[in-house]
């Protein structure tokens, strides 16, 4: 038989999303079941069996997973050791002494990743430019690791300088697997090419802190595809994007950390360009937490840095994220009444298990899901498009406890409930839109995952922005993401030269070493539906001299003169950024970067646009509560019968088979070609 579909899996806190494309025929299949916490896998299990897809019927197998970044934010990953060298052991602990909170008086830095008794020193020095000053001190090394406790999992290796002559570490690594081969043991130079010795120990340890659980984890998911007669290949989605092999993902389980997330933000960037939109607020809000990215010009906005488990607590990764911001709200997040008798609501999260109360599963604490059911603006018949049905009763039952704390009735403590999850989630979008210097009235807002297209109205309306994208399927949205993405993998490294100084030739041959090494990350072995080589990407990290943040710039292909025109780049850029620029001012180059790109094949669309109405039209009213606190009988009509090209008027309620779509009074829609839905927002907040 053929191998005709690609399948994808999306691991999320609350659900496990399957999107899947057939290639002849160009059909996708979407399903959604509740996650598995403790067993995983036995989600995607689930989810490919409710899709009906044969696995020995595929061509290739993408995931993605909330493995790695649940194991950080949960403190259950390996017990880890740190080899670094000598002076350099308490580096992890003493950080950048940067204060999240200014104003916090009662800040307490978070806890070391590592104990110290787990850190160890090994003789061996470096210069900047990468010379040895001392060799590394063998017997020294091999004394340390064969007194490892042998509870130790897990070890990271970073030495100083490194970044400019990774000799060093290989070496040590050798010697660490040859004395304990069941640890895992990673080096800093692998994951990271660059200076900053702080970020680039953080980052090893949090690989090798995920690194166990994570190489089980994919070896669970690629016995049972082989289990089930797949010999399709594994791919791992990344934080930056793209996807990778799954023996690069074992090596690099860093980059996993936001897998879910930046797939639905590529999803977001493929659909903007099949609709000629070019710059977009990717809007994500699944069952326990929203997420919010600027796509602009086509292109998701990578992070400069990145704190894994949030900047107040988490530590600090020297691997390319895309700039996702993250809240915790989500529609499973749980409503409280906290000590000075405010409302609050997350992040502490319902889950799938026990999920909030209206699913009947032993939850009792209100959450957003509850409170939008109270005032209408879901469902509970047609939750999963009829396949769960939740209880009303139960979801008032919930509000109804904390609005009795509040002194409140019932409605309106339902309305303050997604009203505060609306200004969080607010926040989150003017983060990274208004505090990145960009005026959120000049973009369209994405919205997908589970419960963001109930919000997105409301949002859109609070911030100004105009329009509002709903994608066909929005609920699986992150998992149709990893459909159209690419086989990515990024290198740099650090250089310190004024841009003046730079010859182009010996810039020329910097790239073209970046890339030769980039390109062995991409699974070039792969022989089904991919491209014959990848394409690249270079980028210059740039900054005025004298200053400190250095600015990421992409170089255009096939551009005569570039060299020359790479100062009135970078001046652009910064005008851009940040509202002024310094064009008399000399300029330096910190970095260079590389990002390799082997393209997969992928579908023509997301969804069909039905041409004609079905045979018979589901329609109702019924009354829904919105921001004002006024009630409205709202149109509701079923998303799988709405016409290309059909227009709607709010107040309505539009329900789809994985989420509700909510219209505010002034608001109007119309389904565009493949099925999505584009509103104008009238600017009253629904």
């Amino acid at each position: 038989m053929i191998a005709a579909w690609t399948v994808a899996v999306d691991i999320g806190g609350t659900f496990t999303d399957l999107a899947a494309w057939r290639h002849e025929s160009n059909e996708i299949k979407r399903a959604k079941v509740l996650t598995v916490p403790d067993e995983p896998v036995r989600g995607v299990i689930a989810a490919i069996e409710k899709a009906g897809i044969e696995l020995r019927d595929t061509s290739m197998f993408l995931h993605g997973s909330t493995v790695a970044i649940n194991a950080v934010l949960q403190g259950t990953g390996a017990r880890t050791a740190l080899l670094t060298t000598r002076g350099f052991r308490d580096v992890l602990e003493m950080g950048r002494k940067n204060r999240p909170d200014m104003y916090n008086l009662f800040f307490k830095a978070p806890p070391c990743p590592v104990a110290r008794e787990d850190r160890f020193e090994v003789d061996e020095r470096l210069s900047a430019a990468g010379a040895v000053i001392t060799e590394i001190a063998e017997e020294e090394l091999r004394a340390i690791v064969a007194a490892l406790p042998a509870e130790i999992q897990a070890v990271a290796i970073c030495f100083i300088h490194a970044y400019a002559n990774p000799g060093h570490e290989r070496r040590a690594a050798d010697v660490v697997r040859d004395a304990r081969p069941d640890v895992y043991t990673c080096i800093s130079t692998e994951l990271s090419g660059e200076a900053r010795e702080y970020e680039r120990t953080c980052t090893a340890v949090a690989n090798a802190y995920v690194g166990p659980l994570v190489a089980t984890y994919v070896a669970e998911l690629a016995a049972y595809l082989e289990r089930s007669g797949s010999s399709a290949p594994l791919l791992i989605t990344q934080s930056n994007g793209g996807v990778m092999t799954s023996d690069v993902a074992v090596r690099q389980p860093v980059r996993t950390m936001e897998s879910g997330p930046a797939a639905g933000v590529t999803g977001a960037a493929w659909l903007g360009r099949t609709l000629q939109l070019n710059d977009l607020i990717a809007f994500d809000m699944g069952g326990t937490s929203a997420k919010a990215c600027v796509v602009q010009h086509g292109e998701p906005e990578a992070a400069a840095e990145y704190y894994v488990g949030g900047r107040q607590n988490g530590l600090p990764v020297q691997v390319p994220f895309l700039d996702i911001v993250e809240v915790g709200a989500g529609g499973g997040s749980i409503a409280y009444v906290d000590a000075g008798r405010a409302l609050k609501v997350g992040p502490r999260s319902a889950g799938s298990v026990p999920g909030p109360a209206a699913y009947g599963l032993g939850g009792t604490e209100p959450t957003i899901t509850d409170a939008n059911i109270v005032v209408g603006r879901i469902t509970p018949e047609y939750f999963l498009g009829g396949e769960m049905r939740l209880r009303m009763d139960l979801a008032r039952s919930a509000v109804g406890k904390l609005a009795a704390a509040l002194g409140m009735e019932l409605e309106s403590c339902a309305l303050g409930v997604i009203q505060v999850a609306n200004a969080i989630m607010a926040g989150a979008i003017r983060a990274v839109t208004v505090e990145r210097g960009r005026d959120p009235r000049d973009f369209t807002l994405v919205a997908y995952g589970g419960a963001g297209p109930l919000h997105a109205t409301a949002l859109a309306a609070e911030l100004g922005i105009p329009r509002v994208l709903i994608p066909a399927g929005p609920g699986t949205h992150g998992a149709f993401g990893m459909l159209v993405t690419e086989i990515r993998h990024d290198q740099a490294r650090t250089v310190h030269r004024r841009l003046d100084a730079f010859a182009e030739a010996e810039m020329g041959s910097m790239f073209a070493g970046l890339e030769e090494e980039a390109a062995t990350y991409v699974g070039s072995e792969l022989t089904v539906d991919i491209a014959p080589r990848p394409d690249f990407v270079r980028r210059l990290d740039l900054r005025y001299v004298g200053q400190f943040h250095p600015l990421t710039l992409t170089l255009p292909t096939a551009c005569d003169g570039l060299h020359a025109r790479i100062p009135d780049l970078f001046h652009a850029a910064h005008l851009e950024r940040y509202g002024h620029n310094a064009p008399v001012e000399p300029i330096e180059v910190t970095a260079i970067r590389v990002t390799s790109v082997l393209k997969i094949a992928k579908p023509e669309t997301s969804g069909i646009s039905r041409m004609r109405p079905p045979s018979s039209v589901h329609q109702r009213s019924r009354r829904v509560m919105f921001d004002d606190g006024s009630w409205h009988t709202c149109r509701v009509s079923r998303r799988h019968e709405l016409v290309s090209g059909q227009s709607l008027r709010g107040p309505a309620i539009v329900e789809d088979a994985d989420t509700n779509i909510v219209l505010g009074p002034t608001d109007k829609a119309e389904v565009v070609p493949g099925g999505h839905l584009m509103i104008t927002v009238g600017g009253t907040a629904a």
